[in-house]
């Protein structure tokens, strides 16, 4: 595996030089980058194949399906990897064209024995160069697939072999965005070296000839609304060339194919930019969220500001994917967006969900944590190794008074829980987002809502969902750790699949054994799925505490994009009572 991890500086470089092939790199050099992508796009389309195979494997080992089931099943995972194959030979062809600068029809076909091993190639080129390569590559990719998007298996390939830190995906949002200033800025650095060419107004001219064809058929022109384009369709997605463009690329220093694909991309930028950002924009966002949530009270999608207030929703000048976090429960208003201001980059939003139910269960929390039957119970389960153990020692009177005081609270936003999960599982299929990677996190019911999500999605076609979702963050998740459920999210997210348990958050083991009858939940133990990445994050010591720790948590977990923020006052649980929080904060060495 390379070892890139330094973003390379380019910035005395304009966003379109940003996003050309290195003219001063050899061709030998290009093809060794080629065969390393190469070898490692079989790689990773080997595993996520995998992932499908096991579904279906485990599935029909415990449900024991009959024959139509039988075939059900094997239909969705030749569908689940015909998409996984299709994605890889489309990025191989344009790392072929970007390195080679050959036609795609002389790619190498990325068969299923293509070979996945590294070991024996020439090394890689320098930083600055693998940088440049790459952000060709992915420019040509966003704008000459037949499906404009960018494709969570991009973004999660490229953090698996380290790559996303070398890429600037600012430059090449802004160059979509502006590609006439894009060339502009060229014109004006090479005018005085006498190569200035009037590019600009032929993509001028190029981009008014589509304004002719979309005012045809009654569609308008992008403006950009809250940071996100509006009003652009992806339906026209064909690149129009204006005539004699491809005569005015003298300054161009590159040769092949590759010179005519990035201006007609420049061209088609429009139609590109509406399917990856979205018609509705960020303004509208909440009410096409309300047009789909009449299963559920509260349901609203609010940006997250950063610690000192600033908004940290870049926009689409410099970020080309969405984080999507939801809380658990709130002791404030505050609280829906407030945990999540450790995040930097991308478009972040916060999930508002159903607040009166989560009141409600924070108040009824609070009352638990000060009882003497939570006092008792906990130190129960402290005497003993097992959670196991205490059905058979854990007095019936204190289960009954923590079932009076948490039962309807924790059960009614439960049941909340998992109907906001269906229509975020829905609302995310019909790409509210656009056609970006989304990232997940959540915590405590946060992350049970977006582990229905994921089951929603699992049960749509392959094709409509495998390109969707990038990473999930799920911590203190009340849900079964045994459930075959977690191979189906395995399956549907293209990037990790974080699950993060605390083995002393005794809330949680308590009322999980009330709701489920069960120990073995994914917020208190690890998931034994291939696959899942499993991390104990000891610092919770209750589970009030996730809100407060997920930065720590999310930076365990190496997450991108986590920032440290100060804390003032008491650093667990602001707004909270020192009596509550010495309560919440129960451990071991409290209760021995």
């Amino acid at each position: 595996m390379p070892q890139l991890h330094r973003r390379p500086t380019l910035s005395s470089r304009t966003s379109l030089e940003k996003i050309l092939p290195p003219y001063n790199l050899d061709k030998e050099a290009k093809q060794s980058f080629f065969e390393h992508l190469f070898c490692q796009l079989a790689s990773f389309r080997n595993e996520a194949n995998l992932y499908g195979e096991v579904e279906v494997q485990l599935q029909f080992v415990d449900e024991g399906f009959d024959q139509d089931e039988a075939d059900i099943m094997d239909r969705r995972n030749d569908g689940h990897a015909q998409a996984i194959d299709r994605w890889a030979r489309e990025f191989s062809r344009k790392a072929w064209v970007v390195c080679c600068e050959r036609d795609e029809e002389e790619c190498p076909i990325l068969d299923p024995y293509a070979d996945t091993s590294t070991r024996d190639l020439p090394p890689l080129p320098p930083q600055d160069n693998v940088a440049q390569l790459l952000n060709a590559i992915i420019f040509l990719h966003l704008t000459t697939a037949e499906e404009k998007q960018y494709s969570a298996l991009t973004r999660a390939f490229l953090c698996k072999f380290e790559y996303f830190g070398l890429i600037d995906e600012g430059a090449i949002a802004w160059t979509l965005k502006n590609p006439e200033k894009a060339v502009q800025e060229v014109e004006e650095k090479h005018e005085q070296d006498g190569l200035t060419t009037r590019i600009v107004d032929k993509i001028r001219a190029a981009h008014g000839e589509r304004s002719e064809v979309m005012r045809a058929v009654g569609i308008g022109l992008g403006a950009v609304a809250g940071g996100v384009l509006v009003g652009v369709t992806g339906g026209l997605a064909a690149p129009l060339v204006g005539a004699g463009l491809m005569a005015a690329v003298g300054w161009i220093p590159i040769a092949g194919p590759v010179v005519g694909l990035i201006m007609s991309g420049l061209v088609g930028s429009s139609a590109v930019c509406g399917a990856l950002f979205g018609i509705y924009g960020a303004k509208s966002t909440v009410e096409m969220v309300e047009k789909h949530t009449r299963a559920v009270k509260d349901l609203k999608v609010v940006p997250v500001c950063g610690a000192q207030g600033e908004d940290i929703e870049v926009g689409v000048e410099d970020t080309l994917a969405v984080r999507l976090c939801v809380s658990g429960w709130l002791n404030s208003i505050g609280d829906v967006e407030g945990p999540w201001k450790v995040f930097e980059g991308d478009d972040t939003y916060a999930l508002q969900w159903e607040i009166e139910a989560l009141m409600e269960l924070s108040n009824a929390l609070s009352v638990l944590l000060t009882s003497q039957a939570m006092e008792f119970a906990t130190g129960e389960v402290l005497r003993r190794t097992m959670f196991a153990t205490l059905m058979s020692s854990l007095a019936p009177l204190s289960l009954l008074k923590i079932g009076q005081i948490m039962d309807n609270p924790w059960m009614n936003a439960r049941a909340r829980a998992t109907k906001v999960g269906a229509v975020l599982g829905e609302l995310l299929a019909k790409r509210v987002f656009g056609n970006r990677p989304v990232t997940l996190v959540g915590y405590s019911l946060g992350s049970l809502v977006i582990y229905e999500a994921l089951i929603h999605l699992a049960s749509l076609p392959p094709s409509e969902t495998v390109h969707l979702i990038q990473d999930a963050y799920l911590f203190g998740t009340p849900a079964g750790a045994e459930s075959a459920d977690w191979v189906k999210i395995r399956r549907v997210v293209a990037g990790r699949v974080i699950n993060g348990y605390s083995d002393q958050d005794y809330v949680l083991a308590i009322l999980s054994r009330l709701s489920s009858a069960s120990w073995s939940v994914a917020g208190l133990v690890p998931v034994p799925v291939k696959g899942i990445e499993n991390i104990r994050c000891e610092e919770v010591l209750g589970h009030t505490l996730w809100g407060s720790k997920i930065g720590e948590c999310l930076q365990k977990c190496k997450a991108p994009g986590t920032r440290v923020i100060p804390q003032t006052g008491a650093p667990d649980e602001p707004g909270k009572s020192p009596r509550e929080r010495s309560s919440v904060g129960l451990s071991a060495s409290d209760m021995s």
